[in-house]
């Protein structure tokens, strides 16, 4: 019996806790000649490892309250090439709201910053 009512009050938490969370996914393109983008991050969640011209990235499902989005952040990686590695982040803060998924693609022309430098 009192198996039972652990296992009726484990259901009811955990359904009570998911109704609360909301999930949305996000997803980044590589579209820059001749570069590798590595370490990219949305916020404080790490998207991909490393992604070469022309690939995109898995999606990543971001967990969160309801009340948590939308949310909006910039990409940040690292930038690749010639023997070059450069810490940027996107100029443009991209917004995540729940149930969306987000495809950031980042070509030639997106304007960054480097954080470092301000």
């Amino acid at each position: 019996m009192v198996m039972k009512a652990r296992i009726i009050i484990l259901g009811l938490i955990t359904l009570v806790f998911s109704s609360c969370m909301e999930e949305g996914k996000v997803q980044v393109q590589n579209k820059v000649h001749n570069v590798i983008l590595e370490s990219i991050s949305y916020g404080d969640v790490s998207i991909y490892y490393s992604l070469l011209p022309g690939e995109k990235s898995e999606k990543v499902t971001i967990w969160d309250l309801r009340e948590s989005f939308p949310m909006t952040h910039q990409l940040d990686f690292y930038m690749v090439g010639d023997g070059n590695r450069v810490y940027l982040k996107t100029k443009e803060s991209y917004e995540l709201n729940y149930d969306e998924t987000l495809l950031i693609v980042i070509t030639d022309s997106t304007e960054v910053i480097n954080p470092l430098l301000d």
